[in-house]
């Protein structure tokens, strides 16, 4: 029975798709093309864990197809959040092209409340075309998507996303798209007013990747000790990266009693409340956080009860030095004097029988602060051995580089971290 409705969902998927390539081949062009709306399907950890999701971030995305002559301009309002982006994916999941909130092209008239305080709003506009044979970079106000392919069309995604988004926000006022062909508008779309079955989507990429031959991402070979560094590159390929984020992964295998800590020092962040804007200036980084995933198809963010696996900056506990400490475990391995220590951030193990992936991020630094993930990306991700590359990283990101050690439960209780590092350099 059940193979029965895998495979009847699947066909459901082909022939989303299939129609929505006749439509177009014959000019009547929709975003999805079925179903007329936009935004139709939503990535929370509650509506569709996939591809490494940070449980602090909202992600919508559209599908779309694209004739040569045709593109889509993405029409919409600001709204309350730390952080918004555009991106263009292939049908694989890799990046095309980005953009964010304080590059948003503003209509006639409008200001931007990412780059004046005394905004309370403002209206934007984005253009997607595919990209041309001579590839280069996007015009201002335009991005990019897959090529045109060898059957005479563009198929891809565009993701917009929102980090911290403010409570109370309806999917109504997510921006509306335009389709125009040869320089005629043909279409405007509103979005979705029902979210759409996410199945479709997680089906039709994981479809995609197995003819591709790329349904899994590649592995690595981890050392006994937790040590963070940057992914390699070809790991973040089909996981619908965020242009604006980079990141340093380690990763965790369970062991009964056993604990993960990791102590580093936290970068500073906008202090303008949890979500929303104005966003104050000069901070070390716009957002930082640390996630734990289970490293197995599709990469969901562990849940362990009504908690998730990620702990976003202004949840992140901090010593009187700006100091994190987290702990990574399952409730029965938890010590006691964690629990009651207002310094210590617990992140849930999840299940114990699945290999772990954690996470750090850290999105768009300030140009004077470079001791990020994003100088170890660039640095460190072709170092020869994890142990170099671990190493490299340390090394430039500092005291702000995530320091990850195995601990025995008992003896974080006898002596807090500092007895877990103790035989350990910091």
């Amino acid at each position: 029975m059940t193979r029965t409705r895998d495979a009847r969902a699947l066909l459901a998927v082909l022939a989303l798709f299939l129609i929505g390539f006749l439509r177009a081949a014959h000019g009547q062009i929709g975003l999805p093309l079925p179903l007329g709306c936009v935004w139709p399907f939503e990535t929370t950890p509650t509506t569709l864990n996939v591809f490494y999701p940070d449980s602090n971030a909202v992600y919508w995305t559209t599908p779309y197809i694209l004739l040569p002559g045709s593109q889509l301009e993405i029409n919409g309002s600001f709204f309350k959040a730390r952080f918004l982006s555009l991106d263009t994916y292939n049908t694989l999941g890799n990046s095309i092209s980005a953009t964010y909130d304080k590059q948003f092209p503003l209509d006639s008239g409008s200001q931007n409340p990412f780059l004046n305080p005394a905004a309370e709003t403002g209206s934007f506009h984005v253009t997607i075309v595919p990209e041309p044979a001579s590839g280069g970079t996007p015009p201002e106000g335009t991005l990019y998507g897959p090529p045109i392919n060898q059957y005479g069309f563009s198929q891809g995604y565009v993701v917009l996303r929102a980090y911290l988004l403010a409570l109370g926000m309806e999917e109504s006022q997510l921006p509306k798209i335009t389709v125009s062909l040869n320089g005629f508008k043909l279409k405007t779309l509103s979005p979705c007013t029902t979210l759409q079955p996410t199945l479709r989507l997680i089906l039709f990429n994981t479809l995609v990747r197995y003819w591709d031959g790329k349904f899994l991402a590649p592995g690595q070979t981890e050392p006994a000790a937790p040590m963070f560094r940057p992914p390699p590159a070809a790991n973040a390929n089909g996981a619908f990266p965020n242009d604006f984020n980079k990141y340093v992964v380690t990763g965790l295998t369970y062991q009964s009693g056993q604990i993960a800590v990791i102590r580093g020092k936290g970068a500073s962040f906008p202090q303008t409340g949890p979500n929303g804007y104005p966003l104050s200036m000069g901070e070390d980084l716009r957002y930082w956080s640390m996630c734990n995933y289970d490293q197995v198809f599709p990469y969901p963010v562990v849940k362990q009860g009504d908690t998730y696996g990620c702990a976003a900056d202004l949840n992140t506990a901090l010593d009187a030095n700006g100091y994190y400490t987290y702990i990574v475990a399952t409730p029965r391995d938890t010590p006691s004097n964690a629990l009651t220590d207002k310094t210590v951030t617990i992140l849930p193990w999840g299940n114990t029988h699945l290999a772990k992936a954690l996470i750090f991020r850290n999105m768009l630094p300030d140009p004077s602060f470079a001791q990020t993930t994003q100088t170890a990306n660039i640095q460190c991700a072709s170092q020869p051995t994890v142990d170099d590359s671990a190493m490299c990283t340390k090394a430039v990101m500092g005291p702000y580089y995530p320091t990850a050690t195995y601990c025995a439960k008992s003896v974080y209780e006898q002596g807090g971290w500092q007895a877990c590092f103790a035989n350990k350099q910091q």
